[in-house]
């Protein structure tokens, strides 16, 4: 039986769903359409409107301050498991697709070409979220087998022979073997596990000789749109147990030789010679930082678009955040008027055109060892 509840906070119905296959309803058209999304890309995965049953919710997702969140009390209380964090995950895929204009950064194509013995080159995705981008990557590496991760189902996939998507505990490490991976795309992490370095560090483990590692996060904070290379902070968020400055140090931290390494592997009781091995590191590790103008102000018309879906990519997430703030020790009240306040605040900006960036930060290396062939 269909498992679904109103939440009056976003005044809708929240839908918690199971992998079963139905391509007649595409994702964007459920209840939480919005327009702007086909304006920018008509490509994404498809999803059903299948649930998970009550008896199979506990095994997922807990409830605390009124919203369902990952069963697993060591994950940080952050973003709900829900419909609305599905949409949010939908819209921030479209964003960054359309800045960066595709999928991914550095040699990639390269990494992944074909192999003359016939080798099916293999990708690891963390975190899967709403799994339109191992779906777009499988469509363009057909001749690749992806394995997609995530710490709760929040949606249906459409099956594909070259993707397995697995949920499980990412804090614990990769349940993969050694060596098994030619390329590793690990975004939108950081807010989801507390130990982030402990993740990156088991990345290295499981990425093969010369294979490629690609670490993103949209930063969590705004800047002001005043002198590259925009530092003066406008807005800035709590950490709840997460590391929020990690993405700066992940090209310190990864390179051949770091303290990190041996620092890290002695935090977690790594043995040592698999530190030993760690420390061999990512190199080099290239940086590159993406502007995301939220709000309509920018002069190009198309960037403008994409502003506009920022900004409201950014009142999705304070709508998500209500129960992360009663978490951190507001009352219902409060939280809730916290969280419609900067809500406001970022509709306002975007019709006043309010100038404000966010930062989306990739590091990408290679394992060293023998070239891939």
């Amino acid at each position: 039986m269909a498992h679904k509840y109103y939440d009056p906070e976003t005044e809708g119905m929240v839908y918690h769903l199971t992998p079963q296959v139905d391509d007649d309803e595409d994702m964007h058209h459920g209840p939480y359409y919005d327009s702007d999304m086909d304006t920018i890309s008509s490509a994404s995965t498809r999803r059903t409107a299948s649930t998970i049953t009550s008896d199979e919710i506990g095994e997922y997702f807990r409830e605390a301050h009124g919203r369902m969140y990952p069963l697993d009390e060591n994950l940080p209380l952050t973003y709900p498991a829900d419909e609305i964090e599905l949409r949010r995950h939908q819209m921030q895929h479209v964003v960054l697709k359309a800045l960066l204009h595709g999928n991914y950064v550095g040699p990639v194509q390269h990494v992944l070409k074909p192999r003359a013995d016939g080798r099916r080159p293999r990708i690891l995705d963390i975190r899967t979220c709403c799994g339109t981008w191992a779906q777009e990557m499988a469509t363009e590496f057909p001749h690749c087998d992806i394995t997609s991760v995530d710490i709760v189902p929040i949606t249906t996939h459409v099956p594909r022979p070259n993707i397995a998507f697995e949920v499980y505990d990412l804090y614990a490490g990769v349940a993969e073997e050694d060596e098994s991976f030619d390329y590793i795309s690990c975004r939108h992490v950081q807010l989801a596990v507390k130990e982030y370095d402990r993740l990156l560090f088991d990345l290295h483990r499981v990425l093969r000789p010369g294979g490629l590692l690609c670490i993103a996060e949209v930063e969590n904070y705004l800047f002001e749109v005043d002198h590259p290379p925009y530092t003066t902070i406008a807005f800035k968020s709590f950490p709840n147990g997460v590391d929020l400055d990690a993405i700066y140090h992940v090209g310190d931290w990864m390179r051949p030789g770091s303290e990190w390494w041996r620092r890290t592997g002695q935090k977690y009781q790594i043995p040592p010679e698999r530190i030993a091995k760690a420390s061999t590191g990512i190199h080099p590790m290239n940086s590159q930082i993406v502007l995301m103008p939220t709000g309509g102000w920018h002069p190009d018309p198309a960037v403008a678009q994409v502003g506009s879906l920022i900004s409201r990519l950014w009142q999705l997430a304070w709508r998500q955040l209500e129960g992360a703030l009663a978490e951190n020790g507001m009352d219902a009240d409060e939280a809730k008027r916290v969280s419609q306040t900067c809500i406001e605040e970022f509709s306002k900006a975007d019709e006043n055109k309010i100038k404000s960036i966010a930062k989306y930060w990739m590091w990408w290396g290679f394992k060293p060892g023998q070239d891939l062939k």
